[in-house]
């Protein structure tokens, strides 16, 4: 019996290894200063990439051509990057690629030619001719801050008709294989929905007052394209334009779903908490994220796109050290989803943490009296730094960049400043409704040093007062009382910031 189990489990082990074939493509690029070339698996990286396992960089030998090779079960997209930033032209070579298993690929381009001189041959070639190229190329920029969507549909649908009439020529001339026909078919399919949604999600930030004003009219071209387009649809799933559409429809339902909490509470908290607003309101604000996405992940999608855009979730997740119900979701993830390989990249990351989780306060977290709530100026921040010299970090528990930031860097500074008499200041900004979470994250990251929940005039006048542009701000406070911001920049150049606190450490009383 123990013999046939384990036999079993190797089976299950074993078999798709066994179906893998390896997939190669050749590259050759010529009249280039690149060092390096990129590839990309579509179906490996997420939003924010955190696990970096869909990226890969190859060295450019000196006859300037790499391989890359994949163990491959089914066909996926891959994309070619030559990055322009090393080519003395300033082009930037971009390439999609169908690979499927057993291809053998040649790519040969010309960085002294304007179309770059593309050529691809070996097994394969038939799903990988430059003319695929012509399928997506269009820009839109023009439409920015268009009020109105009329102009933008009606040169998205002008683009995919285009698009439309170029794949048939393609078709009719390279003979592509059957995997192909249907996957491009859908990546068309989905073309127009995915552009007009990401750009029209993108443009009512710049258009704010008129956005809401027309909202009707926006929200009417979205709902005939997403008429036309399953949103839920498994058999799409390889294809970018679907993977795109399905992670940017998670973000931006997120946020509406944000403005929906204050224009229409009754509603939003009895549909998404089942629960009135008080108490549904306690539960969002203590999670506006990783929470509320599964919550839009179960009500919209099922099944393989579910499991998709679960990854998506932990990815945006540990990327912004968002440690939010992410244990919880992850254990109901592996309930769902027991058999998927997310589970075990993922893993180390919920593990990690646990071990945070389990942090306390100290006593070398020191909290300001009242939490710092009666502190109103920049000067009452002095006072208190008086004599020392203070890294000061405004923040929030809300702040993505802010977490983020803490997890790379904060560890790191402590240690490069262990015992040369560097104070360290955290004030939280529009928290005072999240004191809990907020003890919680000092703990989670061990944020030794002393800490305010500012009120909204303390926030207001220190930002005005450094000229701080956004949360994170780091603030240099000197013995002497002056002050400066960082020019570490966002995300921090941790040697900058560190030449100036040494800078400032290195000034006589």
């Amino acid at each position: 019996m123990k013999k046939t189990f384990i036999c079993l489990l190797l089976t299950v082990v074993l078999t798709p290894l066994l179906w893998a074939q390896t997939a190669s493509v050749h590259v050759t690029v010529a009249n280039t200063s690149s060092s390096a070339c990129f590839f990309v698996r579509t179906e490996q990286t997420f939003m924010r990439d955190f696990l970096k396992k869909g990226y890969t960089e190859l060295a450019l030998n000196n006859h300037k051509t790499a391989t890359y090779t994949i163990q491959i079960t089914k066909p996926e997209f891959i994309t070619f990057y030559c990055d322009s930033s090393s080519t003395r032209e300033g082009k930037s070579l971009h390439y999609s690629f169908f690979i499927s298993p057993g291809d053998d690929l040649d790519f040969k381009a010309d960085f002294a030619r304007k179309d770059f001189g593309i050529t691809v041959t070996g097994k394969g070639n038939n799903n990988n001719q430059p003319l695929r190229r012509s399928f997506f190329s269009a820009e839109f920029e023009q439409f920015n801050k268009d009020t109105l969507p009329n102009r933008m549909i009606t040169a998205i649908n002008d683009t995919a008709k285009r698009i439309g009439n170029i794949f048939k020529t393609y078709v009719e001339q390279y003979r592509p294989s059957a995997a192909f026909i249907k996957y491009m078919q859908y990546n068309i399919d989905y073309y127009a929905t995915q552009t007009f949604y990401n750009l029209k999600e993108n443009n009512k930030f710049a258009i704010r007052d008129a956005y809401y004003r027309n909202i009707a009219k926006w929200q009417h071209v979205t709902d005939s394209l997403f008429s036309r387009t399953k949103l839920d649809n498994a058999d799409a799933l390889p294809v970018p334009n679907y993977r795109s559409l399905t992670r940017y429809f998670l973000l931006r339902k997120k946020e509406a779903l944000w403005r929906e909490s204050t224009t229409d509470s009754v509603a939003f908290f009895k549909d998404w908490y089942n629960a009135n607003v008080t108490e549904g309101r306690k539960a969002f604000m203590d999670d506006r994220s990783n929470l509320l996405q599964e919550k839009i992940i179960n009500k919209y999608f099922t099944g393989d796109v579910a499991e998709y855009l679960y990854a998506i979730l932990f990815d945006d997740a540990f990327a912004e050290a968002n440690p939010a119900n992410i244990v919880a979701i992850f254990n109901r993830f592996k309930q769902k989803y027991p058999n998927s390989i997310y589970i075990s990249w993922f893993s180390p990351s919920v593990e990690n943490v646990i071990k945070k989780s389990n942090n306390s306060l100290s006593n070398e977290m020191v909290f300001a009296k009242d939490n710092g709530t009666q502190l109103n100026t920049l000067e009452d921040i002095q006072e208190l730094a008086k004599g020392k010299t203070v890294l000061l970090d405004m923040w929030g528990t809300w702040c993505g960049p802010c977490r983020e930031e803490m997890e790379n860097n904060s560890e790191a500074l402590k240690e490069h400043f262990k015992n040369k008499g560097l104070d360290y200041f955290y004030i939280a900004n529009y928290d005072l409704k999240n004191e809990t979470t907020w003890k919680k994250l000092i703990a989670y990251f061990k944020l030794t040093g002393t800490h305010v929940l500012a009120n909204e005039k303390l926030s207001d006048d220190i930002m005005e007062k450094t000229k701080g542009r956004g949360y994170p701000t780091y603030i240099i406070i000197k013995k002497d009382g002056s002050y400066e911001l960082s020019k570490a920049g966002y995300p921090m150049d941790r040697g900058v910031l560190i030449k100036q606190l040494e800078d400032a450490l290195a000034i006589k009383n």
